[in-house]
This record gives C-alpha cells, structure tokens and sequence, in this order.
C-alpha cells in the first residue's frame, strides 16, 4: 500500500497559529488548493475542493496541477508562465469526471515555512453560468414570438388608421372597407396560428434551450 503523502497543513503549520490557519483552512466555504510553483504540484486540498472536484485530498496530493484539474498545458501556467494576476477571474477547473466546471479563481502567493507556494481559491459559478444561459434562451424566445406579431400588427394598425381617414371623411367603398377588415382578420388569424406554433414547440421540446419553468409561467402548465 503506497504511503500516505502529508498535506502542507500536516507538515508546516504548528503552534495555536497553525490549528487556527488549519481550521480555517478545512472549514472555509471557499475551495482551496495549494500549489508548488516550482514543481507545479498540488501540496494541499481542503474539504471543499474535494466537493468541487470529486477528487479526495489524497488523489490530488503530490499530483501535476495542469492537465489534472487545472486545463493548462504545461507551460502556460497564467501565473508562474504568463504572469497573470488572477483575482476573481473566470476560469474552469477540470472535475473526476473529466468534466470542466465554471469558477470565479483567485491566485495569491504565500510563505510557508520559508518557501513559497500559491494559494488558489475557486468558487463554482455554474448555477450562475446556467441562470445566464436561461436568461439569453428566454430573451431569444421572447424576441422570435415578438418578431413573428410585430410587423404584421404595425402593417394593420396603419392601414386602420388610413380606413378611419376615410370613414371620417365619408369618401370610402363600402366593399373595399369589407375587404380590408376581412383581409384583416385573415392576418389577426395568421399571427395566432404563428404563436401558437411557437407554443406547440415550446411545449413538445423541440426548443430544448427554453427552461421548463418559463415554459409553466408562459403556456400556465
């Protein structure tokens, strides 16, 4: 059986000064990873990167950082390569699955027992990356619906008014009106059976993109 590798944590941090960094470090709601700049290795994990990752602190100890959960190749680390401040910026983290997940990260430099590593943090920012999905689906619906009324309605509302004209001014064809107003009527038809395409779309899932909670609010299923 291999031999367990010690954290940062276990090796470094003694004193009441490290059994607080320490129960500050598994307890904090943020996740955490300490790297080796040097080697580009990971030397601690808290609890919480362990949640985001799926990864156990003793899978990520002693590991490569890039190609691993970090999507980086080697040697374009952003911070020890391309030196990047990294502070709150978008990036993804690479999970046991192999899946990428969107985070807010933050890189800070730290001296631990006389050498030097770096502090990243990571938030998962994937519900919110999906709010903002929905969001843009929702408003693209919302626009192709508006699009398929707006000129037709602005098309028939001129023509009413040039109706009103003359209706007021008493210089009208009975039956021309009649034919307009029943032209008219067709095109009111029109633009519902245009919607109620859009609805039956919606409805049956051929346009996956729109979330199912708009979809309940707007048909009142």
């Amino acid at each position: 059986m291999p031999e367990k590798i010690p954290g940062l944590t276990d090796r470094t941090l003694n004193g009441p000064a490290g059994d607080i960094f320490r129960t500050i470090f598994l307890r904090i709601q943020t996740a955490i990873l300490i790297i080796d700049p040097a080697a580009h290795e990971i030397v601690d994990a808290n609890p919480l990167m362990e949640s985001l990752t799926g990864l156990s602190r003793d899978q990520m100890l002693g590991k490569g950082c890039q190609g691993f959960v970090c999507p980086a190749k080697c040697g374009e680390c952003p911070v020890t390569d391309l030196h990047k401040n990294i502070l709150n910026i978008e990036r993804e983290i690479i999970n046991a699955k192999g899946e990428r997940v969107p985070v807010l990260k933050t890189v800070a430099k730290a001296d631990f027992g006389g050498k030097e590593y770096l502090v990243e943090s990571y938030v998962d920012i994937t519900d919110h990356k999906k709010a903002g999905e929905r969001q843009a689906a929702l408003i693209a619906f919302l626009s192709e619906s508006l699009l398929r009324a707006k000129k037709p309605l602005e098309m028939m509302q001129k023509d009413f008014l040039q109706l009103a004209g003359q209706a007021m001014s008493g210089d009208y064809d009975a039956e021309d009106i009649r034919m307009q107003l029943v032209m008219h009527a067709n095109n009111l038809h029109q633009i519902v059976m245009n919607l109620e395409e859009l609805q039956k779309k919606a409805l049956e899932g051929q346009q996956d993109e729109i979330p199912p909670e708009f979809k309940a609010f707007f048909f009142r299923k």
